[in-house]
């Protein structure tokens, strides 16, 4: 017998038995889901910013076609998205992009942003994780706040990755990746 016709089989014979399944929460749940988002969360600015020290300041202008944000621009933008992703969840509204793209200012930017994300998080009631409604836009309100914290975190690992192949076409060699 395979795990999966075991488990049916065991949680058959309960239901029949009128055995209590163990209660799980959702709380307990979004806590768990939480707890194990926020260290990796908190990983990523100190990774985003070993990436963003690795870029010669006259290089954050750089971008490999017309077609693609500057290197300073990937944070920014990723930045500024994060706050609105995590930030709508409880009706902060996103930090304003600045308009430069240099090493001093997209460095305390995308801090300040990561910063101003993680206080949310920190705070955040959990039982958020799980409604939706969130903003004023059709598209927005049909996603939960466990979903905005997944966008948060994949928006930031997509463009940062895409760095790191502006890192190479440059001759530099990323950081080594921590999670």
């Amino acid at each position: 017998m395979n795990r999966k016709e075991a488990l049916k089989t065991i949680s058959g014979s309960l239901l029949l038995t009128g055995a209590q399944l163990p209660e799980t929460t959702a709380t307990a749940t979004d806590n768990a889901f939480l707890n194990d988002f926020l260290p990796r969360w908190k990983t990523a600015l100190s990774y985003s910013l070993k990436v963003l020290d690795k870029m010669p300041a006259e290089l954050y202008a750089y971008q490999p076609t017309p077609a693609q944000m500057t290197f300073g621009k990937q944070y920014t933008h990723a930045a500024h998205w994060n706050t609105f992703f995590i930030g709508s969840i409880v009706g902060k509204p996103a930090l304003p992009e600045p308009a430069q793209h240099d090493q001093a200012t997209v460095k305390a930017y995308y801090t300040r942003c990561h910063q101003h994300c993680t206080e949310i998080l920190e705070n955040l009631d959990v039982s958020l994780l799980d409604k939706t409604g969130f903003g004023d836009n059709d598209y927005w309100k049909k996603h939960s706040g466990r979903d905005y914290l997944l966008r948060a975190f994949m928006h930031i690992a997509h463009h940062r990755a895409e760095t790191l192949v502006y890192l190479r076409l440059n001759g530099i060699e990323p950081p080594f990746f921590e999670f």
